[in-house]
């Protein structure tokens, strides 16, 4: 199987730790291929942390990298409200889309991109990173084979998931109406909510 050429869109603090796995080849099929951030400094830091010998092309226009032929799929980790502008830009310039949680900050956005989605013959998917966790994938394991038996009754309670000062300090978007559409709810709480119906159905 040929390898699937991906586009980082956001190389903020998500986005780098996306950039290093993809960069060290950790995704047998994937290969990072190029970085989009508007921001001159991040675009500098992309370019220094990803050897700078232009195998990884950096852009500062997401729309300049969706058009280069150089990417197969984008990998968008920008704030909450471009999500669905730069999942519609991909999938209308023919590229497989895999988005960070949310889709959208509105309903009404969200059904117009998966609707748009369904009309295309790319791969669309959205990134709960919290399904990669061995944890949680032995637990699911365990619910899925029936080995605990049937399961009559759940509760998640999830203590661990403090955010201190300097977390929402890291990026001017964090836990604003402006930048996040939301805080908690809809910014770490989808995380938990994801795993319980992914693990307990």
């Amino acid at each position: 199987m040929d390898k699937v050429r991906i586009g980082l869109i956001g190389y903020g603090n998500m986005g780098r730790n996306h950039a290093k796995y993809l960069f060290a080849g950790e995704v047998p099929h994937g290969e990072l291929t190029a970085v989009c951030d508007i921001s001159a400094d991040n675009c500098c830091r992309a370019r220094q942390e990803l050897g700078g010998d232009g195998k990884v092309l950096c852009f500062d226009d997401p729309m300049k990298m969706m058009k280069s032929k150089a990417i197969d799929g984008v990998l968008i980790v920008s704030p909450h409200y471009e999500h669905p502008k730069m999942i519609e830009a991909a999938l209308k310039n023919d590229l497989h889309v895999l988005c960070e949680k949310p889709i959208g900050v509105f309903t009404k956005n969200v059904r117009e991109i998966n609707a748009l989605a369904d009309r295309s013959k790319k791969v669309f998917g959205i990134m709960f990173n919290q399904r990669t966790n061995k944890v949680y994938q032995k637990i699911k394991e365990m619910i899925t084979s029936g080995q605990l038996g049937e399961i009559k009754r759940t509760n998640w309670i999830v203590t661990h998931w403090y955010r201190p000062q300097s977390y929402y300090e890291s990026g001017g978007w964090r836990a604003t109406w402006a930048g996040e559409g939301g805080g908690v709810l809809l910014n770490q709480s989808p995380h938990q909510i994801d795993l319980w119906q992914w693990i307990c159905g």
